[in-house]
């Protein structure tokens, strides 16, 4: 696990933007961002939630804690425990105007090639999608073409915490 960079939940929000930036070849957006709404076509990201994959961490990784300038006064240096555990995001992904339900199907054959994923890993990767799901909506007295889909990333976090050392103590054992 050296050298892997865990990502926040804005972090993976930010690269799955990116990622579909390239990939739907229109601007793509986070949700509830503020500002002026973009120029039609577009695809909005919104992150509805995370939740662990299992039930338990992958491994515990056990490192010398940083405590900077803090005197602990222990004897032993403070340990930081960080468990490695496998995430999913889930993402609601919805697209305006022009032909939205074509907007999003480049996702579906995305999701068969390993290549095309490749700029989201090794830190994620699109694990699942749903379908495409066509929904108008009545705007300003008209209806609005709109599409929306599920995305669901998997990836890896890792946040260390610092915690008590427990003294370790050898012995020998002699039978006489």
């Amino acid at each position: 696990m050296a050298g892997f960079s865990a990502m926040t939940n804005d972090e993976m929000h930010g690269a799955l933007v990116k990622w579909l930036s390239g990939l739907l070849g229109v601007k793509v957006i986070k949700d509830h961002q503020g500002g002026k709404q973009p120029s039609f076509p577009y695809v909005m990201v919104n992150f509805t939630g995370s939740s662990e994959v299992r039930r338990h961490a992958q491994k515990v990784v056990y490192e010398d804690a940083d405590t900077g300038d803090m005197d602990t006064g222990d004897v032993f240096p403070a340990v930081t425990a960080t468990p490695v555990i496998e995430m999913e995001w889930r993402y609601s992904v919805h697209a305006y105007g022009g032909s939205p339900t074509d907007t999003l199907r480049p996702l579906v054959s995305a999701m068969k090639l390993a290549q095309v994923l490749e700029p989201l890993m090794p830190d994620a990767i699109v694990h699942e999608i749903s379908q495409i799901r066509s929904v108008p909506d009545w705007i300003n007295e008209r209806w609005q073409p709109r599409a929306q889909m599920d995305v669901f990333v998997r990836g890896l976090i890792r946040d260390g915490h610092v915690i008590d050392v427990i003294e370790e103590v050898s012995f020998d054992v002699t039978r006489t």
